[in-house]
């Protein structure tokens, strides 16, 4: 009898499958930098300081440290965690200001920056998971830096289906689903949904992503991408939003791993990471390997950093050097493309790297 053989679609599709239960053992990842600038580099009168959100925080510290051992004497690269001390003073001679959160927030601090006498300001770049929006300062430039993705996440033993449609998503996150067997579940229990601080730039960026109209009433506020938060840790009923890049770069490669307990939910049915057999490695599911579909389009994003404009429109030149063009240090540096695959993202292409919207 003739024996049919699975096609490259399928074999691929298993193999998918099969990484998102069962994911080889990765590598011990070597010892992460301390977090938050050292005093060194804070006392610098030319270091570059940066603030904002959680999700790059730890690839900010790796690529500090990459670029201060080359480049470091002249003008070394500083990056504040979104969370620690309540306050921080970002550079020497600086005033105290309150430890900027988010992407949100670290943007309000860049576009609020203290200036000190001699010219320098106290800020000089926010991390941002958001694209540019209405209302961004008029001098901002969003650098893109790597590519990235969002899915949700559960507890391994929840009551929170494995899959979700992008419908039934929106209906969770605007609150008119309230119980799991609403959304696919077996549970009547009710839905406990989490996302990071709730505003308008979240909310612009969940119409980008899944199309919800609006985040509804019965939304929990959690620190992002941080799965050992008391009120996520153990609880069945628990969703919350997560950067897929961030999860692999913790999960998988053990970088400040706070992911807990919790895996990645399947938007559409789809894995939000795959093993690349090319690349040897764990990544977000963008879909390229070949006959693997990937995540939906509006799930994936960029990561950015954000800096301002002179009065003449011109950014600093230490800033424009590391960020600002496809030929800067962080698009052509092998050290900072390895720390970006490192830390789960995925670096972008030469002609996008740097590229300011």
């Amino acid at each position: 009898m003739r024996r049919l053989l699975p096609s490259a679609a399928v074999l691929a599709t298993i193999l998918v499958t099969l990484v998102a239960t069962v994911r080889p053992s990765s590598a011990a990842s070597a010892s992460d930098p301390p977090p938050d600038p050292s005093a060194r580099v804070v006392a610098d009168s030319q270091a570059i300081i940066g603030v904002g959100s959680d999700t790059t925080e730890t690839l900010f510290e790796r690529l500090a440290a990459a670029y201060n051992l080359a480049h470091g004497r002249a003008a070394p690269l500083g990056s504040w965690r979104a969370t620690g001390s309540s306050t921080i003073v970002p550079k020497a001679g600086c005033e105290p200001i309150a430890r900027p959160n988010g992407s949100l927030p670290g943007i309000t601090a860049l576009a609020t920056r203290q200036v000190l006498p001699d010219g320098r300001p106290c800020i000089d770049f926010a991390r941002s998971l958001a694209p540019r929006t209405a209302g961004a300062p008029e001098n901002s430039v969003f650098l893109p830096i790597a590519r990235d993705a969002l899915t949700y996440a559960h507890n391994r033993t929840s009551n929170v289906p494995a899959r979700l449609t992008v419908a039934q998503l929106n209906a969770i996150i605007e609150c008119r689903a309230t119980r799991w067997d609403q959304v696919g579940g077996a549970s009547s229990e009710s839905i406990q949904v989490f996302l990071p601080a709730i505003g308008p730039a979240l909310a612009a960026l969940l119409r980008q992503l899944s199309g919800a109209s609006a985040i509804g009433s019965c939304v929990r506020t959690v620190q992002q991408d941080q799965g050992t938060d008391p009120v996520l840790v153990g609880n069945r009923n628990a969703l919350v939003l997560y950067s897929v890049g961030k999860y692999i770069g913790q999960a998988e490669y053990g970088h400040s791993d706070e992911h807990g307990n919790l895996v990645l939910g399947a938007i559409n049915g789809i894995p939000a990471t795959l093993f690349n057999p090319t690349a040897g490695r764990v990544e977000i599911n963008l879909g390229q390997v070949r006959g693997v579909p990937g995540i939906p389009e509006s799930f994936r994003i960029i990561e950015y950093v954000v800096a301002l404009r002179d009065q003449a429109g011109v950014l600093p030149p230490a800033l424009g050097r590391l960020f600002a063009d496809p030929d800067s240090w962080l698009c052509t540096s092998p050290a900072a493309r390895h720390a970006i695959a490192d830390y789960g993202f995925l670096p972008l292409e030469h002609g996008a790297c740097g590229q300011p919207s």
